[in-house]
């Protein structure tokens, strides 16, 4: 062993080994960071390049003249899918800083097919449309205005019940759309919603209608869209007429007695069945008060406290009363 070891060969031999040896260490570990940065590199880049693909309601705008035109059969929203980088789509998907038109500028009075376009899209994403083409009306602009009157069920009001005269917070409204439609308009209803067997009066928002003959809403723009509306509910009322019953009111003495005629006979009372079947005459009362002698007085018989009796006509009567001394 001391022979081989002091041995030049074998000196030359033994560096060879370690060389070679030293040359393996230093290539593994340059593949193992090479292939460590390559995958690094690759996932980064999967990452930055990663797709998305994503459908978006638009809203459609159309090129057109529309103080002149009115146009009708196109859709208020077209949906277009959009693909490409994925924080792109994301930030296109949520601004929405585009968008789908068609242009109408050059089209005449009629109906035509129009290509749906989109203006503003980033070019690096790619888009498709559920709708490439819309099929449109165009017609001359005309506005009118209407009267606007309450519509509800009126069978809804409850057997004793009757409706009042409504109040309308808009008295009238423009509408506008083609010539062919607003000519059409038999009526502007407000459109009144009322539950069943009802008692109150109804109080609420309405949305206004413009009807054509047959009852079929129209296609066209109101303005107001909406308006208040009050319907007075009350019990129905109905007439009688019956004789006054006059009694004597106020101070009176008890040495003095009191009589009291009247050249009317009977008087017309006002109000729900209920109390007019129940009123054989209506009570009057006649204040006597510092009354000593034979006089004739005018007396009010309109606020009248007998129940569910809404108004007596005449309002005023003479009464002669007769004044005597016990």
């Amino acid at each position: 062993m001391k022979k081989f070891m002091d041995s030049a060969w074998s000196m030359r031999l033994l560096a060879l080994v370690c060389a070679l040896a030293l040359f393996a260490y230093v290539s593994s570990t340059k593949t193992n960071n090479t292939s460590s940065s390559l995958l690094t590199n690759s996932t980064s880049k999967t990452t930055l390049t990663s797709n998305r693909k994503v459908t978006i309601s638009a809203p459609l705008e159309l090129n057109v003249n529309s103080t002149k035109y009115f146009v009708t059969g196109y859709p208020e929203n077209v949906k277009i899918t959009i693909e490409g980088p994925a924080a792109l789509v994301t930030t296109t998907a949520n601004t929405q800083n585009f968008k789908v038109y068609a242009n109408l500028s050059d089209l005449s009075v009629g109906r035509h097919s129009v290509k749906v376009q989109v203006d503003g899209l980033n070019k690096e994403l790619s888009y498709s449309l559920n709708q490439k083409y819309i099929h449109i009306n165009i017609q001359p602009r005309r506005t009118a205005t209407y009267k606007v009157s309450a519509d509800f069920n009126k069978s809804n009001v409850a057997s004793g019940y009757e409706v009042g005269s409504a109040r309308l917070g808009t008295a009238s409204v423009k509408v506008t759309g083609a010539v062919s439609e607003v000519s059409k308009v038999a009526k502007v209803v407000a459109v009144v919603n009322t539950e069943k067997n009802l008692r109150k009066s109804v109080n609420q928002q309405a949305m206004i209608e413009a009807l054509d003959a047959n009852g079929q809403t129209l296609n066209v723009v109101l303005t107001p869209s909406t308006t208040s509306v009050y319907i007075p509910i009350t019990a129905a009322t109905t007439k009688k007429d019956v004789p006054v019953d006059l009694k004597a009111s106020g101070k009176t003495s008890a040495e003095t007695s009191y009589s009291f005629s009247t050249d009317t006979k009977s008087v017309t009372v006002t109000g729900t069945k209920a109390a007019l079947a129940k009123l054989d005459k209506l009570p009057v009362d006649v204040d006597v008060t510092n009354i000593d002698a034979t006089t004739t007085k005018t007396v009010d018989i309109s606020n009248t406290d007998e129940d569910g009796i809404s108004s007596v006509s005449p309002t005023t009567i003479k009464v002669k009363i007769t004044v005597k001394n016990n």
